[in-house]
C-alpha cells in the first residue's frame, strides 16, 4: 500500500470515536483482534458472527475496504495460479 495512504489511515484510526491502547498495533493502526478477523475473513473462514462484527468494523472505516478487497484478489489470483500449476503438472 502507498506509504502516503497508510499514515492517513493511521492517523484517522487514532482520531476514531475511542482510545486503543497507547500505540498503533498491526497495519495502520489495527489492534491483533481487528487484523485476525480480517486475515480470516480474506481466507474465506469468517463465521456469520465474524462477518458481521467486520461489517460494523468497516462502517465505522471504510477506509479498510479497499485494502481487504485487494487481499482477497491477490489471494485469488495467487489460488489460481497454483491450481493452474498443479493441474499442468497432473497431465505431465
Amino acid at each position: 500500500m502507498n506509504d502516503d495512504i497508510s499514515q492517513l489511515l493511521e492517523f484517522l484510526d487514532r482520531c476514531g470515536p475511542e482510545v486503543h491502547g497507547c500505540g498503533p498495533v498491526g497495519p495502520a493502526g489495527l489492534r491483533d483482534k481487528q487484523f485476525a478477523l480480517i486475515e480470516r475473513f480474506i481466507a474465506g473462514r469468517c463465521n456469520e458472527v465474524e462477518c458481521r462484527e467486520l461489517s460494523e468494523f468497516l462502517q465505522l472505516h471504510p477506509a479498510w475496504i479497499r485494502w481487504i478487497a485487494d487481499r482477497v484478489s491477490l489471494n485469488r489470483a495467487e489460488e489460481n495460479a497454483e491450481s493452474k500449476t498443479s493441474e499442468g503438472e497432473m497431465r505431465a
